[in-house]
This record gives structure tokens, sequence and C-alpha cells, in this order.
């Protein structure tokens, strides 16, 4: 509802509304934009990379590559290390690369927890990662091991196996 009605504003009234709400609140509103592009441009580029280091990955990206080359650079090179080795790491694929199209939005866990530990695990990289309906479970060289639905991971008994709810042909690049 906020990104809807920020699209109704003026520049004047927008910049009212920048000062007033932090950064975070300000790239949860920006993701929801379809023309997110026009409204980043209207911060400083020191706002700008704040806004964009509390996007999800993906959504950063897609709004910088619309941008002007020296812009994105600039912004990128103001992010903190994690935001802008993840963004660096997706802008480096061209558009029709499957690796421009990923996030890095996700939790993994490894196959050698037990079912206590896995949503410990989960639990703590929740904070970070608000894509958690699938969780990645990777094996002891962190390869891709297969993958467990939130579901089945939260009506698993303690002594269950977490093998016996990974599935392992879960589809992969």
């Amino acid at each position: 509802d906020i990104a809807e009605a920020i699209t109704l504003l003026t520049p004047a009234e927008r910049q009212h509304i920048y000062n007033v709400l932090d950064e975070h609140m300000i790239a949860e509103i920006f993701s929801y934009l379809d023309d997110a592009k026009d409204y980043l441009e209207e911060l400083s580029l020191e706002k700008a990379a704040r806004v964009v280091s509390y996007m999800d990955s993906d959504d950063a990206v897609d709004i910088l590559e619309q941008m002007e080359a020296s812009a994105k650079e600039k912004i990128v090179t103001l992010l903190d290390a994690d935001s802008s080795h993840d963004i660096r790491l997706i802008l480096s694929y061209d558009e029709d690369e499957i690796g421009s199209m990923m996030t890095t939005n996700f939790v993994a866990i490894r196959k050698d927890l037990s079912i206590r530990q896995a949503m410990r695990e989960l639990v703590t990289q929740a904070g970070e990662n608000d894509n958690i309906s699938t969780v990645y479970v990777v094996d002891d060289a962190d390869k891709f091991y297969g993958a467990i639905d939130l579901k089945d991971l939260i009506i698993a008994r303690e002594t269950d196996e977490l093998n016996g709810i990974i599935s392992t042909s879960y589809p992969y690049v």
C-alpha cells in the first residue's frame, strides 16, 4: 500500500517521506515498485547505497541494472562488503545467463545435523534470509545435497532423521 502511495506523491513529498523513514523501510517499499530506479535516483548516493544494502540482492540488481553505469558503480562501491560481494557476483553474469537470475537470500544447512540443530540453524539464518520456504542442504564440501520443505522440517519429530525429510531429487543447476 505504501509503495502504491509513493507513486502518487510529488518528488518534494517523497523527499519528506524519505527523511522520515529509515533505509530498511525504504528498501522494503522499493522492492514492491516496478520502476524503483526512478525513486532510488531521488536519494543521495550514500542513502541510496544504504537502501540497496537492505534489499535482497536479486531485487537490488534488478534496480541497479537499469541505472547509468557510473551511478551504479558509485552505489556498489559504497555498499558494505557482504552486499557489495553479492551484488557484484550477480551483476557479473550476462542478462541471458542463469546466474543473473539467482538470489543469495536462502537458508542452507549441513546434511549431518539433527532435526533440533536444523531448526536452530533455520532460526539463526532466518534473521538475515527471509526466503525460508525451502531449506537447502549441503554436504561436507558445501555442495548442494538436497532440499527440505519448511513444513516438513516443522512437523518432523526430534527423534526423526534429517536425511529422511531431505529431497535429494530436488532440481538444481
